[in-house]
């Protein structure tokens, strides 16, 4: 009886060193496919260029060139024949993002984003919400009298509205200092 018991524990430790051997075995190959797949297939972080201002095929090829793929989110919009420009980007220019990764842009006319906009008759701070609207800040401000204008209210601008371009993305604005 004493053989037959100690066969048994034989056979029992036989069959889980076996099973210890085999999970082991498997989390040793697991973890060599697992370095193996990260060295061969590993996939570089790259920052994010801006492309925010660019025109929509100028922006295409930058994202390209880094190693991104572009999705436009405003894709109703296009017509034939016409230009746009890259008015906002997710995720913002500067963030780590894997190589092969999409980048999404949202897109406006040319021809309406990069517009002046009308900002005689506005406070300081009117033409500020405007501006950034399309893409402009205000640049040098001067002060002086009008005859029409109370004071706080911009009386003239450089560049006119209407006009699509700037040197340095600034408008120039004459403020009234009051009536005289």
């Amino acid at each position: 009886m004493a053989k037959t018991e100690v066969r048994l524990t034989d056979v029992f430790i036989r069959i889980l060193s076996i099973i210890i051997f085999g999970i082991g075995a498997v989390l040793l190959g697991g973890y060599g496919a697992f370095l193996t797949y990260q060295t061969i297939f590993a996939v570089p972080v790259v920052k994010v260029p801006s492309v925010v201002d660019m025109e929509l095929d100028a922006a295409r090829q930058v994202l390209y060139k880094t190693g991104f793929k572009m999705l436009t989110i405003d894709d109703s919009i296009f017509q034939q024949g016409e230009q746009y420009i890259v008015i906002a980007q997710k995720p913002p220019a500067g963030t780590g993002l894997k190589k092969n990764r999409t980048v999404e842009v949202e897109i406006r006319t040319a021809g309406v984003y990069r517009q002046i906009p009308e900002l005689v008759g506005k406070t300081i701070a009117e033409a500020e919400a405007l501006l950034l609207e399309y893409g402009y800040q205000i640049g040098e401000i001067a002060y002086t009298l009008h005859q029409k204008l109370p004071e706080g209210r911009i009386i003239a601008q450089t560049p006119v509205a209407g006009e699509n371009k700037t040197i340095d993305g600034k408008i120039n604005i004459l403020v009234s200092k009051g009536l005289y």
